[in-house]
Order: structure tokens, then sequence, then C-alpha cells
């Protein structure tokens, strides 16, 4: 039987009623005032909760303590827990998070948004679980063909990229630009400059593929923060940049499925395509040969589609201003041999852009 119960949790009545009126049509709720009431509901009947909207201060237990309980009995994996409070305290979010809490929704409430991001919680609950089953049916009789492996891989990948572009709300383009510069660029390098990189064919086809997973760790960062509208603060932007360790989180959870090549080169991509040359960039702050080329060839793949797609604070830069932005450093800074190779490429990559735009 599917999950279909919310659980709402708050000491205020008008609050839960509140609550309850806006999900009864399409979910059973259930409704306890403390965080004692919440667990004993749990006990008994946890296979029936879908998500559990908890109030951050409640008498007798309150959800902070309810939540680091439900962490620590490994719930929290199972179910989306959405904190409710009147504001957020950089310190207590940060212990919420830590916890296992899902996403936040503030005091006192809006209708919309309240509504948007449980339900937006819950798809990506349920998409997580798809994929779980995805695997568990799959993996026994895959392992015995590598063919099969390779194809269910690449299916499993194209999955994991198309939420992680839901999450980003990004086009689904994206991702097929990513993939087709990424392989481009490597081939190039591969020819160009084969006394400097080991590039065969097959590894060309791994980058490829694990390109898509730059962004993997996108599906860890919470709503509140990867779809603000306005200017991050310090804070918020180091949640941001932890993506790329996140991402290295998700794919140890996946590596058994994997050869090893594409294990280590989808941790590289992910976890190191944010440096920069120059050592300016995160999270290890790597700089120069340091730096993985695949990851190398995977961050500018990056940074030029970024510079030609509409962005929430800028519009798309054209084609011309884009390539000029690359090869000037106004972008980044990458290696010469990197950068020769996108000169040199230029036109199939503008080609390849057109084509998935």
């Amino acid at each position: 039987m599917a999950r279909n119960t919310i659980l709402i949790s708050d000491d205020d009545e008008e609050n839960r009623v509140f609550l309850k009126s806006l999900f009864e049509a399409n979910y059973h709720t259930a409704l306890t005032g403390n965080g004692r009431e919440a667990m004993e509901y749990l006990m008994v009947n946890q296979k029936d909760v879908a998500l559990i909207l908890l109030d951050m201060h409640m008498p007798v237990v309150d959800g902070r303590a309810l939540l680091k309980v439900l962490h620590l009995k490994g719930v929290t994996k199972r179910i989306p827990i959405v904190m409710m409070t009147t504001e957020l305290d950089p310190e207590l979010v940060k212990e919420c998070y830590a916890n296992g809490a899902t996403d936040f929704v503030l005091k006192p409430f809006v209708p919309e948004i309240v509504y948007g991001r449980v339900k937006n919680t819950l798809m990506m609950f349920h998409s997580k679980a798809q994929l779980e089953t995805i695997i568990t049916q799959q993996t026994a009789q895959i392992k015995e063909k590598n063919k099969e492996l390779k194809a269910f891989n690449d299916r499993l990948m194209e999955v994991i990229s198309s939420i992680t572009e839901f999450r980003n709300l990004e086009s689904n383009g994206h991702i097929k630009k990513i993939k087709a510069v990424s392989r481009i660029l490597a081939e190039a390098l591969g020819n160009y400059y084969p006394g400097d990189y080991d590039l065969p064919p097959e590894r060309v086809e791994v980058i490829e593929s694990a390109s898509a997973l730059h962004d993997i760790g996108m599906i860890a960062i919470p709503d509140t923060i990867l779809l603000k509208p306005g200017k991050l603060t310090a804070d918020e932007f180091e949640v941001i940049k932890s993506h790329t360790t996140r991402g290295c989180e998700i794919l140890e959870q996946i590596k058994e499925l994997q050869s090893k090549e594409y294990v280590d080169v989808s941790y590289n991509i992910c976890r190191h395509h944010h440096e920069k040359y120059d050592g300016s960039g995160y999270p290890d702050h790597l700089a120069g040969e340091d730096i993985p080329i695949e990851a190398q060839i995977v961050s500018l793949a990056d940074v030029y589609d970024s510079l030609i797609s509409d962005r929430s604070y800028r519009d798309a830069f054209d084609m011309d201003k884009a390539f000029d932005m690359v090869v000037k450093g106004d972008a980044g800074v990458f290696s010469e041999k990197l950068v020769d190779c996108f000169v040199k490429m230029r036109p199939v990559i503008e080609a390849a852009c057109k084509r998935f735009a």
C-alpha cells in the first residue's frame, strides 16, 4: 500500500486545522500536538506516512528533539521532514539539516508555498524510491552481462540527471549540451595532445556519460536556497558549493553498479568541476594539472553552456561573446591546451549547442 498520510505536528490547533484543510483533498492527514504524540503515532503507523510537517518549537517534546531521534533511527532516510518555524535562524537551520530535515516553511503560512514545498518534496522522494526500486530489481541480472550493464547505467544516469535538471529548473538541453561539448573537447585533447593526455575512445565515452552527473549534488540542496530569486548570502552560497561533495556522497551509493574507471571519472567530475586552473575554485582549491583532466573538460563545457543560456539574473550571451569570454579568461581560467582545443573545435561545438538548444 502506498504511503499517503501527511503527519502534522504543531501545538497550535488553528495551524493544525489549517494544514489539514490544505491537504485533506489529496492526502490522508494525522494531527498531533507535540513531539511525543508524533513519535507514538509513528511507532504504529510509520509505513503509511509519506511526509512529516514538524513544528520547530512545541511543549513536552519539541520538533528539534524529535528530528534528532528520527534521524538516529534512520527515519529521515525513508520519510521527508519539513520543519515549520517563525524564523530561519542560521544555526538552527544548520542543525536541522544535519539531522536530516528536508526543507523549511515559514509561519505565518502562505498556502501556495506550503502546498508547493510539500508537493515538490514528495515528488523528489518518489523519484528516489523509483530509482532504488530500479536498482534493486535490475542489479543481479545486469552484472552478468556487460552490454546490458552499460545500457542500464546509461539510462540510470539519464534519469538522475533529469531529476537534477528538474530541481535546477533547467531545460533538458543542458545535460545534452554538456555531454556533447565534453566529448568534443576530450576527443580534441586526445588528438592534438596525445603525449599529454591518455584519452582513448573508451575513456572519452566514459567522460561523456559521466559528465551528465556533474551537478547531481544539487538534488541535496534545499529549495529555499536552490530556487531563491534574490542574491545568496555567504552561508547560502556555502551550501550551494557543497553540491560538489554531496554529489560524491550520492555517487558512493551506486558505485557497485559501475566499473572502477566510471566510478573514478564520475567522482572527479562531480567533486572538481568547479576548480579553476589558477587555484581559485572549490572545494579543494586545486590548481593546474592537479585538476583531473575530465573535470577540466566538463568545467569548460559547463561554463560555456551557462554563458549561452538564460539565467534568472541575466539573459544569455550570444555565441560570439561567450566564445570571447572563454578565450580571454573573462569566464574563468582554463589551461592553454584546453582553450586551444576549444578554439579549434569552435564550429563543431557551436553546432552541437544549437542542435540541443
